[in-house]
């Protein structure tokens, strides 16, 4: 163990990656195969599985190059590639790096599909608002498919096994070929003329080729243009035509489109027990209830004896028709002393409007010998307050031999507020007297 090499994994994947690149020619090859886990990144590089018969193989084909196609790359399509071989480290794993694909065999078929669907699905032949509403109740049903077809075994079984009382018309017409859509439109309009609750457009599985007359464009304006119901049961799960698109209702198979329009008889009669038992216990319980109302009824007194009804009413009437006249009495009452309120405060009134009236005469005089009082109060209170601001005059004190003297017109108080040659103002009673100072003594 000591003499063995020994080397890490992702050496080992480095050098298989390694012999692969240099001795796995592919140029020049187109390989062939079936798509299948197909997934477009949002990246938009496509991730998948090229696969046959007896192998399969990872593949990856870089945005770059998917967006030099001119096709529409579907699950389940076949294909040839080309490209190189390389080996994701990571994993280990074995993978073709795609550099090229075209569609191989039924690559016509499928643009031509792929062309139709856009054209139709333009034009609104696939728009739901469009489509029309199940029946509630579907009794009637006619069949279009092939007269020996397995489809219309398949649809008769499913209907006589879940709702055996059905009634179902066959409009034989070809499921497969170029004559088929002519066929299979003259069985529509002929079935839908005869006002059926449902129509089923069926056919069982096969090839991409075998059901592209279901594919046909005037077979999808017929469909569009019928008045009755219609489901497509065509092919399987993983069939998609645009007879399907165009229906009404789309099943998987054949059976799946029986079964849509048909009800279960045993869950019929299941729910049928269930609501005849509901029904039975509501209806006990609505006549449990009316009866004992009833019950209420019969025991009432006024039932019983009908004139005591009438006597009670009549006593409650004449008790009424006392109180009545009891309460007429009482407002008669009232009315009487209102009035003699009314009387009595009319002579008050007047009382008293006759005595404002006397001391409305006596005002004026009053009035005017107030205000004379007034008037000669506030004249004496006039003269006093003249004779006080007088007395308090400045000139009255200057009168007196008083003068104030200013420097600038501001009043000299201190002997510090001039200064030797400061020009100043004496106000005497009579004038003005200017002055220089000489000199100043302080005392």
């Amino acid at each position: 163990m000591r003499n063995d090499m020994v080397v890490s994994i992702s050496s080992v994947i480095a050098r298989i990656k390694n012999v692969l690149t240099q001795t796995m020619d592919l140029d020049g090859i187109w390989i062939q195969g079936e798509i299948s886990n197909l997934t477009k990144h949002r990246s938009g590089h496509y991730y998948f599985s090229l696969k046959d018969k007896s192998g399969e193989m990872n593949c990856v084909m870089f945005s770059s190059y998917v967006a030099r196609l001119n096709f529409n790359v579907q699950e389940g399509m076949r294909v040839l590639v080309s490209g190189s071989i390389n080996v994701y480290e990571q994993r280990g794993s074995l993978q073709l790096i795609i550099r090229q694909m075209k569609q191989d065999g039924l690559g016509d078929l499928y643009l031509e599909f792929e062309k139709r669907k856009q054209d139709l699905l333009m034009a609104g032949y696939f728009d739901e608002s469009h489509k029309k509403a199940m029946p509630e109740f579907i009794e009637n049903i006619g069949v279009i498919t092939g007269a020996s077809a397995a489809a219309l075994q398949d649809v008769l079984s499913t209907i006589q096994r879940r709702w055996p009382m059905m009634k179902v018309h066959l409009y034989p017409s070809l499921v497969q070929g170029n004559l088929a859509p002519k066929s299979l439109i003259q069985a529509l309009l002929k079935a839908d003329k005869n006002h059926h609750d449902a129509l089923l457009i069926v056919r069982g599985g096969g090839s991409f080729e075998d059901l592209f007359c279901f594919n046909d464009v005037e077979l999808v304006k017929t469909i569009y243009s019928l008045d009755t119901y219609i489901v497509s049961g065509v092919g399987h799960e993983v069939d998609t035509t645009l007879c399907d698109l165009v229906c009404d209702h789309r099943s998987v198979t054949p059976t799946a489109a029986a079964q849509w329009v048909s009800l279960d008889q045993y869950e019929v009669m299941t729910q049928i027990e269930k609501n005849k038992t509901l029904l039975i216990n509501e209806m006990r319980h609505i006549l449990n209830g009316y009866s004992s109302q009833l019950n209420i009824y019969k025991n009432h007194p006024y039932l019983k004896d009908p004139k005591s009804f009438i006597v009670d009413k009549q006593l409650k009437l004449d008790a009424y028709r006392t109180q009545l006249e009891h309460a007429l009495e009482l407002q008669k009452q009232k009315m009487d002393v209102i009035q003699n309120y009314k009387a009595n405060l009319i002579s008050s009134m007047s009382r008293i409007m006759e005595n404002n009236a006397n001391q409305l005469n006596v005002y004026p005089d009053k009035i005017e010998a107030g205000m004379r009082s007034i008037l000669l109060k506030n004249q004496h209170a006039l003269q006093k307050n003249c004779a006080l601001l007088d007395a308090y005059s400045p000139l009255k004190v200057l009168s007196r031999g008083y003068s104030i003297t200013k420097k600038e017109c501001s009043v000299i108080k201190s002997i510090e507020d001039v200064q030797r040659n400061d020009i100043i103002q004496t106000r005497l009673q009579d004038g003005i007297i200017l002055s220089r100072v000489e000199g100043k003594e302080e005392e």
